[in-house]
């Protein structure tokens, strides 16, 4: 499964649809500010924004030692879920999903998700499969790994 190249809307719909801690618009996100003074990080013009916004800022991204703005790591996690929901289509179940995330995906990147299935078994009446996943860029980069198990339809059943 392909997903990119990355954009900063990109980015902002994933945080609109995950949610924030800390992204507020006007009041709400000065009440949070005089409730979390160190929170806020003021932007060019003294207001204080949050330190989400390395996300979608590329010079302040790079000030915290990143080549430029970046996704939100779960939303990798997700495109991970997503090639085990899409291969196991109506009938199957998500049992397990671990994933670790290893790289930023930078704005621009494309990033290729797979998966191999690398065990089946019965257990419990179930059939399971094992899947390792990986996420990876244009440079070749392996920015997630994770490991499924899907129970699926037994034949006959």
């Amino acid at each position: 499964m392909c997903k990119g190249p990355l954009t900063v809307t990109s980015v902002v719909a994933f945080v609109q649809g995950w949610g924030s801690l800390y992204v507020r618009a006007h009041g709400l996100a000065f009440d949070l500010f005089e409730r979390h003074p160190a929170l806020g990080i003021p932007n060019a013009f003294g207001v204080p924004e949050p330190p989400e916004r390395v996300h979608w800022d590329e010079p302040f991204a790079r000030t915290v030692g990143v080549p430029g703005a970046y996704d939100y790591g779960p939303e990798r996690v997700a495109w991970l879920g997503h090639v085990c929901t899409n291969w196991m289509s109506h009938n199957g179940q998500l049992r397990r999903l671990s994933a670790q995330v290893r790289r930023h995906n930078l704005i621009g990147d494309t990033t290729w998700c797979r998966g191999i299935v690398t065990g089946r078994r019965q257990e419990d009446g179930e059939a399971l499969v094992d899947i390792d996943l990986v996420a990876e860029n244009q440079r070749s980069e392996i920015t997630a790994k994770g490991s499924a198990t899907i129970a699926l339809p037994r034949r006959g059943d």
